[in-house]
Formats: structure tokens, C-alpha cells, sequence
């Protein structure tokens, strides 16, 4: 879709919060898509950055843009049709799908029938390794009390830390053994094989192990060698973008420097 003036398309707003975990699904996305500042601005898309307020310790929108709205997860989108009816999309990976929907370019599920079926067998398995790692911080991390829910450390137990421990390391290895043939045997980029460089299945993996990392100082993958291979080959990719980057475009509205203009 090109269009001429941003009044072709309805205004559509995203809040994202840089350095979190799934908005940075949102700017590894653009990246590996290669759209730009500009290209957003051309299809009338606007975003607001979201930071962590230093007086309440909650995700707010910067001064002087509009406020975060209420009971909303990071990141959300809202698009105001034509019709005046407002459509609002709060999962990333439904805005990711949103987004493919309105721009030109690769297929970030891959270039192949065959690649976009392993990027979605890897989406499911990243879902549930993500949900198992979050239970087994939830029980195990006292700085997990800020947000899951627990009123107290005493809530917290080992025994379900464990378990969810145990379930975590089940899907990795999982995902090792179903990735190992294409990135250790062949040395494709994508943990969905061969064809397109980078899948929505990178992106995912690549944000929960950043964000993880440099949130809680834990390596995501200590223990699948296989998948730390891949990781460091794609902090190599053009797509990827690293914490002081997103910190800067956090904290100095930098969207050209993460994204380009």
C-alpha cells in the first residue's frame, strides 16, 4: 500500500514502551521490515512512547504526548475509521498482523509454505516456554512481587518454581531439537529454516531473551546451547537493536535512530 497523504488512512496510534518485552516484538518487527519513521508517518501511524515514571513506578506516556489509556497493556493500538468507529488491537503479535496487513514487503512468517508452517510451530512453543519461565520467576524472583500479584514473598513456592522450571526446559529443549538440523546443520539465519532471513519466530525468541536478560540479569537460554548459538548470530542481523539504543529512543523520543528515517 502506498499512499499519498497520510489523510488516505485512518489515524492509527500505538503506544510502545522501547524496552519492554512484547513492544520490543513491535520494533524488531518494523526493523526486519524494514519501515521506517517515515513510511509509519506516510500511512498516517503515530506512536507514543511509553517510559517508566520515576514517582510511581508505573508505565506512563512521556509529557506532552497522550496519555496512556486505561486498562490497557504495552503495547496497544488504536485505529479511528472512517465510520467513526474506533478499533482498538492489544496483543503484539495481533498488531504485528495488523501491520503485515497494511504494509508491502516480505512475509514475516517466511518465504516458503514450509517456513511459514515451522515459524508458527515455533510461535506456539515460544507461548508456552514464556508462560512456564514467567510461573517459575513468579515463585522463585521477590522482584516479580511488583507485578504478579502475590501479596507478599511468603506467597511464593518452591515447589511450584520448580515444576514450572521443569516445563520451561521441556519446551526449550523441544525447540532445540525441532531447530537444531537448520541452524547448527545448515547455519540459516531463521529458526525456521531456510528462506526468508528473519521470521516473526526470531523476533519473538530475540525479545524474551533481551528482555529477560537485561531485566533480571538471567541468560534465557543458559542451557540450550543451540539456541545461544543462534542468539549471538542474530545479534549480528541488521534487524536486531540493543538495550542502549532502545534506551536512548526511550528517553530521547529517538524513533529515527532506532528505526531510521
Amino acid at each position: 500500500m502506498s499512499p499519498t497523504t497520510t489523510t488516505a488512512l485512518p489515524k492509527t496510534t500505538l503506544w510502545l514502551w522501547p524496552t519492554g518485552l512484547f513492544p520490543r516484538r513491535i520494533i524488531y518487527y518494523l526493523r526486519a521490515k524494514h519501515i521506517t519513521l517515515s513510511a509509519l508517518t506516510a500511512h498516517n501511524i503515530h506512536l507514543i512512547p511509553i517510559i517508566l515514571s520515576p514517582t510511581t513506578a508505573s508505565l506512563v506516556a512521556k509529557p506532552g504526548y497522550e496519555a496512556r489509556p486505561a486498562d490497557t497493556s504495552l503495547p496497544c493500538m488504536r485505529v479511528e475509521k472512517d465510520d467513526d468507529e474506533t478499533l482498538w488491537v492489544h496483543e503484539s503479535l495481533s498488531i504485528v498482523g495488523w501491520l503485515e496487513e497494511v504494509f508491502d514487503g516480505a512475509d514475516i512468517y517466511g518465504s516458503t509454505i514450509s517456513q511459514r508452517a515451522k515459524t508458527r510451530d515455533i510461535l506456539s512453543l515460544l507461548n508456552d516456554a514464556l508462560a512456564w519461565s514467567m510461573a517459575e520467576m513468579i515463585h522463585s524472583d521477590p522482584r516479580t512481587l511488583a507485578w504478579s500479584g502475590l501479596a507478599s514473598a511468603s506467597e511464593q513456592s518452591p515447589s511450584a518454581a520448580a515444576h514450572a522450571a521443569k516445563k520451561f526446559h521441556f519446551y526449550l529443549q523441544r525447540l532445540e531439537n525441532w531447530v537444531e538440523g537448520d541452524v547448527v546443520g545448515k547455519g540459516t539465519s531463521s529458526l525456521s529454516g531456510e528462506g526468508a532471513g528473519v521470521t516473526l519466530a526470531d523476533v519473538v525468541l530475540m525479545s524474551q531473551v533481551c528482555y529477560i536478560e537485561e531485566m533480571y540479569g538471567m541468560d534465557w537460554v543458559a542451557e540450550h546451547g543451540v539456541l545461544r548459538v543462534w542468539v549471538e548470530r542474530a545479534k549480528g542481523e541488521a534487524w536486531w537493536v540493543g538495550r542502549e539504543a532502545l534506551e536512548r529512543c526511550e528517553k530521547e523520543e529517538d524513533w529515527e535512530g532506532v528505526l531510521g528515517k
